[in-house]
């Protein structure tokens, strides 16, 4: 996924804040909580470029393996439940790490992540794309999947623009 994490964590918290409007998180925190963390696990691109100097794909990070985010948001879930949903704390990192899950499954749409890390040092991807163009993004650009992306990006903006007459009505 090139452009379309950030909208497609603004989807995710539209579709949980009208589901959890009771996490005592006010609307702002909530919607920026989750797209924070739908585009954090490419944090590592910094690592990546400036330190690694691209000896491994970035997607093979910590920060891109299903086995760091499950287990935190497993943990903030239960202690929500146990908390009886009162736990702001609990609210944030599970919202956090939901959209943090999302950004690892949109980035295995077409490109290889380690989804088992560190128990299994194999790339997982649901469709390839193939190197025909130069510079390599344009292959990206360039295949059909990139149409997803745009169409994330429409639903988003849809959404956004919903809400914003939705509020306007309300003034």
């Amino acid at each position: 996924m090139f452009i379309a994490h950030l909208p497609s964590g603004y989807i995710l918290a539209r579709l949980l804040h009208q589901k959890f409007k009771q996490t005592k998180i006010s609307h702002k925190a909530f919607f920026s909580i989750i797209m924070l963390g739908a585009i954090f696990p490419d944090i590592d691109l910094f690592y990546f470029y400036l330190f690694d100097h691209r000896s491994v794909h970035h997607h093979k990070y910590f920060l891109h393996w299903f086995s760091f985010w499950i287990p935190i948001f497993v943990i903030a879930l239960i202690y929500l439940v146990k908390t009886k949903y009162n736990s702001k704390i609990a609210w944030m990192f599970s919202l956090f790490a939901s959209a943090a899950l999302l950004h690892i499954f949109l980035d295995t749409f077409v490109g290889d992540v380690w989804l088992f890390a560190p128990f299994i040092d194999q790339p997982y991807v649901f469709f390839e794309v193939s190197a025909r163009y130069q510079p390599w993004w344009l292959n990206f650009i360039f295949h059909w999947s990139f149409f997803v992306e745009i169409l994330i990006c429409i639903i988003a903006l849809i959404l956004f623009i919903q809400n914003r007459k939705k509020l306007k009505k309300s003034i």
